[in-house]
């Protein structure tokens, strides 16, 4: 699909958010989905410094071409393969099971098919409303809405077991049915380094989404503000808006028992400062807490201090 074409963020999960305004709705409206979860539910977070982004993995990004159709399961794939060969081979990574590489290349900055989460909804506030840098240190504007993201990834929990923690990566040959059209699946990697724990963190595990006939019902194409239905989207919109599977719900309506949702809250962009000032006082939430590392302290020299 031609990147003119491309869905975004706004448009795929405006129609089903609630906003955020200040301290006070944010608060309300993470307790009202902790609530609708309840306690027979696992809920995992992120948080987008800008409304309108896709879902996208670091790698479904690394592989977007302007003009060119949206990279599909294959296309992701085949660049893994490579870059473990390569990995093992040249950089002498033979010693890690795929999973553990590809988490090791995410923490570096590499393009992997992981998306960050966290089971702390605070922590994915304060990443949705974290201070961005210019050149130069220079302090980027508050001037975008931010997006909050709430996976209910009850009983999709994976381990390094024989399947997941081997030395192929477990969807590369054969990965089951379903693979592509299934909600993802979440893993608690070991504490490999100082942020896994500090930001109590995961990952998102999932194919690239392909809707098959008949089975479209979770991707409504809905109308922002009355939320009409207007048909459905393609297999090729839906990849432009997130590289794993979604099932939306309203964060004000209580799911299905069987059901699992993904809740969205859009963040208002003047509600940034205050929510970044209470998030640190409240509970110490700082780029020195949350990235305890030097690459965090190097950022934030680089960036903040004159």
């Amino acid at each position: 699909m031609p990147a003119s074409a491309a869905v975004t963020g706004t448009e795929f999960f405006g129609p089903w958010e609630q906003v955020i305004s200040d301290r006070d709705t944010a608060i309300a409206s993470i307790t009202q989905m902790l609530d609708l979860a309840t306690s027979k539910r696992t809920l995992a977070w992120r948080g987008v410094v800008k409304a309108e982004y896709p879902l996208h993995s670091s790698l479904y990004r690394h592989l977007l071409v302007p003009g060119r159709p949206t990279p599909d399961e294959e296309d992701v794939a085949k660049f893994e393969g490579h870059m473990l060969d390569r990995g093992r081979r040249e950089w002498r990574f033979d010693n890690l099971s795929a999973l553990e590489l590809l988490a090791h290349l995410q923490h570096y900055g590499g393009p992997t098919r992981l998306i960050d989460v966290t089971f702390n909804p605070f922590v994915a506030l304060w990443f949705a409303v974290e201070q961005k840098f210019a050149e130069f240190g220079i302090a980027l504007p508050d001037d975008s809405d931010a997006r909050l993201f709430a996976f209910d990834v009850t009983g999709r929990e994976i381990g390094l077991d024989d399947r997941w923690g081997g030395r192929e990566l477990p969807w590369a040959k054969d990965p089951g049915d379903g693979w592509r059209n299934k909600l993802p699946s979440i893993w608690r990697p070991p504490s490999y380094n100082e942020r896994i724990p500090a930001q109590n963190s995961a990952f998102l595990v999932g194919g690239i989404p392909q809707v098959k006939a008949g089975d479209n019902a979770k991707n409504y194409r809905k109308a922002p503000g009355d939320g009409t239905s207007r048909g459905t989207w393609t297999s090729a919109e839906v990849r432009s808006a997130t590289s794993v599977t979604t099932r939306m719900n309203k964060a004000d309506r209580k799911p299905q028992a069987r059901a699992t949702p993904t809740f969205t809250l859009r963040i208002e962009a003047a509600a940034k400062p205050q929510l970044r000032q209470f998030l640190e006082k409240s509970f110490g939430y700082s780029a020195a807490t949350l990235y305890p590392d030097l690459f965090g302290l190097a950022k934030h020299v680089t960036n903040g201090l004159r």
